[in-house]
C-alpha cells in the first residue's frame, strides 16, 4: 500500500533524527543512562527509512542499502526482552534481508544478535532458515501470537491475502506505528508493508499475481 504521503521528506527527518541521537552520545549532551534509548532511536530511524524508500518507490538497490545500514545499528542496540514492538523490528529486518538478497556474512551479522538473545520460533526459524541452513529449526509457538502465528500457515496467495485482509493490520492495534497515517501534525508514517508475508512467498515460490496490488503486500519487493 503506497499511500500518499511525503515519504522523500520523512527519510530526510530521520536522517537528521540519526545525526542529532549520534551527536548527543558522542558529545556527552546525553546522560549515559540515555545512550540505550538513544541507540534503538537511531536502530528504529534507520529500518524506518528503509521501509520509507520502499513506499517512496525506490529501487532494490537503494531499499538493500539501506537495509545494510540497519545492520550495524541493530547490532549496537539490540536486546531482546519480551514486550510488543521488538518483534516487528526482527521479523521485518531479516524477511527485509531475505527480499534485499543481502549476503550471508550481513545476514549472519543480524541473527548473532537474535542467537545471543536466545531468540528462535518457528515463523523465524523458517524465515532463517531459508538463508542460513545451519540455522536451529524451531516448533515452538510464535513469540508474537497476534498476528504473526497466522504467518506461519501462509501456502497460498490466497492464504496471503487472506492474512492481509483479515489479520495482519488489525493484529497490530496496539503498535506505535499503528495509524500513523492519520497524524496530520507530524510526519512519521514510513508505509504499512508485512514483509514476513513477502519473504514467505519468495521462499515458498508462491504464485503472486493476483496480490500485485494487494493492500499491505509489498509485491515489488518479491519480484527484484
Amino acid at each position: 500500500m503506497r499511500d500518499k504521503g511525503n515519504f522523500s521528506e520523512l527519510i530526510n527527518i530521520l536522517k537528521e533524527d540519526i545525526q542529532y541521537y549520534q551527536k548527543a552520545i558522542i558529545s556527552g549532551e546525553a546522560k549515559p543512562d540515555r545512550f540505550n534509548d538513544l541507540k534503538s532511536a537511531i536502530f528504529e530511524s534507520y529500518l524506518d527509512i528503509a521501509q520509507a524508500n520502499y513506499s517512496n518507490g525506490a529501487d532494490k538497490e537503494v531499499v538493500k542499502q539501506a537495509v545494510l545500514e540497519c545492520i550495524p545499528a541493530f547490532e549496537d542496540s539490540f536486546q531482546f526482552v519480551s514486550g510488543f514492538g521488538q518483534y516487528d523490528e526482527m521479523i521485518w529486518l531479516i524477511s527485509m534481508a531475505i527480499l534485499c538478497d543481502v549476503s550471508l556474512e550481513d545476514f549472519q551479522r543480524i541473527t548473532a544478535i537474535l542467537n545471543r538473545d536466545g531468540v528462535n520460533d518457528q515463523l523465524l526459524s523458517f524465515i532463517i532458515k531459508s538463508k542460513e541452513i545451519t540455522w536451529e529449526e524451531s516448533n515452538s509457538k510464535v513469540i508474537q501470537v497476534h498476528p504473526y502465528a497466522k504467518a506461519t500457515n501462509l501456502n497460498s496467495s490466497q492464504d496471503i491475502k487472506n492474512y492481509l485482509d483479515k489479520v495482519w493490520y488489525q493484529g497490530h492495534s496496539d503498535a506505535a506505528w499503528h495509524d500513523t497515517h492519520k497524524n496530520t501534525k507530524v510526519n512519521c508514517y514510513s508505509g504499512y508493508w508485512a514483509w514476513e508475508a513477502a519473504a514467505i512467498a519468495k521462499i515458498k515460490g508462491i504464485e503472486d499475481s493476483s496480490l500485485k496490488t494487494q493492500k499491505y503486500y509489498p509485491y515489488d519487493a518479491v519480484h527484484w
